[in-house]
Formats: C-alpha cells, structure tokens, sequence
C-alpha cells in the first residue's frame, strides 16, 4: 500500500523509513511495558512496587537531564550525520538494555540499568526528532507529526502489549526481553536504508532538489 499526502504525492523514502524504525523501537518497549512491575517484584531481590516507582523516576530524570543538551549539541553541529550516529548509538544501547533485563538480580542492577536507558532513550529521541522534522514534507507537517503519533506511538504500544502479554503468560518473562531485544535490532537494521539519505543538509527542500529522498 502507497502511503500518500493530502497532495496525494508519495511520502519520502526518510520519513517511510523513520517511522517504521519507531514503530519497531516502540512495539520493543511495548512487550514488556505493562509486565515489567510483576517481573521486577519476583526476580528482582527486595524489589517492591515502590523500587519499581523509584526506579522509573531515576528513567525519567536522567532522560530529561540528557536530552535536552545532546538536542542543543545536535542542533549546533552542521549536517545529520551526527544526529544518525547518535541515534544508532542510542538503539544499540536499547538492544543491550533488552538482554539485561534477564540478568539483573539486586535492587542497584535495575536502578542502574534505568540510568542506562535513560541515557539511550535521550540520545534516541533528540536524534530522531531533529532527522524527523528535516526531512518531513512540506505542506504535509500535520499529516507525518500524526502518522508519527498513531502509529509509531499509540498502534505500536498497543501490538507491543498484546504480543508482550500473550509471551510472558506462555512462555515466560526472559522470551519476551530476547523478542524486544529482536525488534530493536531489526529498528538498528532499518537504519542501514536511512544513512543514504543522511546528509550534510538541513532542510528536507534541499534534498528535493538533489532527488535524493524520492
């Protein structure tokens, strides 16, 4: 199926490519999202449901204290080649991430392994962000911002929990960290097809008159 505007022309090859990247990378965190409390208080040694709260709060804070400079660093540095290694550096940190989740034992395993993520999904997301909105169509910036929200986002969460539910009720929590762990690899293949159209540009009219995002 063609993928189209609201022009009715054809969505560039980036964008196509960025958002099934975060489709996957989000279908990843999906599977073991809405497990991961149950999982943590039965492998994880004195792990209650407040560990998990602190632990999600130790996320959440080294993600706002990392983004937001590696944006303003990203933003400083000329061309998106500096964004895409940053954003491949961030979902191979992701893939990693997946494997440990099997072989923390202690309460510190799981905070440190939440800095970890915290780290990868800052440099993921300012990445993504800046090679998002250079390459997006013109005329067309609500249409791909809501194609980016639906489907990388709201559908991928979605697939991600019923796949992730169904695994670890049948064949247990350590199969669905190695399937997330798949779908984030296959997200870091996937960005094999973007580098080409990753260049020292800024704007998406540039590489239009190049026809080299088409």
């Amino acid at each position: 199926m063609v993928v189209k505007n609201k022009n009715h022309s054809i969505i560039n090859k980036a964008i196509k490519t960025l958002l099934t990247f975060i489709f996957l990378f989000n279908v990843s965190a999906g599977l073991y999202l809405p497990i991961i409390a149950i999982y943590v208080t039965q492998h994880v040694v004195g792990a209650t449901l407040a560990v998990v709260g602190v632990s999600i709060a130790i996320y959440s804070i080294v993600k706002a204290i990392f983004q937001i400079p590696i944006a303003r660093r990203l933003d400083m540095m000329k061309g998106e080649r500096d964004d895409f290694y940053i954003l491949l550096f961030g979902i191979l940190m992701a893939i990693i991430y997946s494997f440990a989740f099997i072989l923390i034992k202690d309460v510190w395993h799981l905070y440190v392994l939440n800095i970890f993520t915290g780290i990868a999904d800052a440099c993921i997301m300012a990445s993504y962000y800046a090679i998002f909105s250079h390459h997006i169509d013109k005329d067309s910036q609500g249409y791909e911002w809501s194609l980016f929200s639906v489907g990388g986002l709201t559908i991928s969460a979605s697939v991600g929990g019923l796949i992730g539910g169904y695994v670890a009720t049948n064949y247990g929590f350590s199969t669905v960290f190695i399937i997330s762990a798949l779908f984030n690899t296959v997200a870091a293949l996937v960005l094999v097809i973007l580098f080409p159209y990753v260049k020292n540009f800024r704007l998406a009219n540039d590489y239009k008159k190049l026809k080299i995002n088409r």
